[in-house]
């Protein structure tokens, strides 16, 4: 809490339903939401019971979303409501640099160029990836990387697949996949154990110079079987619509480029598609269908790049830093200024 002309100021989060129990009860004058489309609707409704001193308002900004999301169905867009609301599209700020708004408009293709360049509130259909084509596709060696890292969905009764990435933040394009691995166990006709799949993920990895392997955060027992096998084993970040952000922008660039050999990966990238009956219900998701393996690109992209940018502080930490990091083992001597990059 704060104070701002002798009025108390509150800050607060509400990243799930639970933050209701945050606001309710109180009074407020005068409200403020950031991304008002991340909010509960729940929240939101409950702020505007909040708001019951004489004139008092709620102020909102925000990204749009789809169509039918509750924001723009049963606010922005219902008659009567004492509301006032403006549209704005990229070129409508005129703080930013000419090149950057050049740079961020190739950056984003189809819907998140609807969105976040026009200010539009436009329907996920269609294909999710359709700025992929065969600009992203290579067959001719590159430089060796920076470093490597793994991205691994884990399934039992569905598919385990990890994607091997070369990664040179500051060399186009920063993001090469160079290698596949995919067991669907029920084509095969059996599952295979932890250890197994262990086994086949060291012999996946070689000899690369690897910093990190990220794993769905659910997979537990896979998780511990790799951490016994002395892997750099991380949690992923698993925000999907992050994830599927992230890589279309990286894709679209032409940042993430996919090597031939890549069958799997290569075909489920051109079949991604958003699910419609979703977006009627003002939900971004995509069809539950084929998704092993992107879900394995999008844990190495997004928790690689979580801000989908390539000035990551990643790039200056040291191998005993990683090594804390990875393990949690204080034995590597306290976080502090390096010289190198990795390994």
């Amino acid at each position: 809490m704060s104070k701002l002309y002798g009025r108390d100021v509150w800050f607060v989060g509400a990243p799930d339903v639970s933050a209701v129990s945050t606001i309710q009860g109180s009074t407020l004058a005068l409200a403020y939401v950031d991304e008002a489309t991340n909010l509960p609707e729940p929240f939101w409704k409950m702020l505007e019971s909040r708001l019951r001193v004489p004139g008092a308002k709620l102020l909102a900004t925000c990204n749009p979303e789809g169509p039918a999301h509750w924001l723009k169905k049963d606010y922005i867009d219902k008659p009567g409501l004492d509301l006032v609301h403006w549209n704005f599209s990229l070129e409508d700020n005129p703080s930013l640099d000419e090149k950057y708004k050049e740079q961020l408009k190739a950056s984003y293709t189809g819907m998140w160029y609807n969105r976040y360049i026009l200010g539009e509130w436009a329907l996920a259909h269609g294909a999710i990836y359709d700025c992929y084509d065969h600009f992203n596709e290579y067959t001719n060696d590159f430089p060796a990387p920076n470093y490597y890292v793994v991205g691994i969905d884990y399934g039992t009764t569905n598919a385990t697949a990890a994607v091997l990435c070369a990664i040179s933040p500051r060399l186009w394009p920063q993001i090469r996949v160079e290698a596949e691995y995919y067991y669907d166990s029920a084509k095969k006709g059996r599952s295979k154990t932890d250890q197994e799949l262990v086994r086949d993920i060291k012999d996946f990895i070689g000899y690369k110079n690897v910093s990190a392997i990220y794993v769905d955060p659910a997979a537990a027992s896979l998780k511990i079987a790799l951490r016994q096998a002395e892997l750099p084993v991380l949690d992923a970040n698993n925000d999907v619509l992050l994830g599927i952000k992230i890589c279309s922008k990286f894709i679209g660039g032409k940042n993430i480029v996919i090597h031939k050999g890549c069958t799997t990966l290569r075909e489920h990238l051109q079949s991604y598609a958003w699910d419609s009956k979703a977006a009627d219900r003002g939900e971004d998701k995509p069809v539950k269908k084929n998704d092993h393996i992107l879900d394995a690109l999008r844990y190495a992209v997004c928790t690689a790049f979580p801000q989908g940018e390539f000035a990551h502080p990643d790039e200056n930490i040291s191998y005993d830093q990683l090594r804390r990091r990875v393990f949690e083992d204080d034995s590597w001597g306290p976080l502090g200024p390096t010289a190198g990059g990795y390994f």
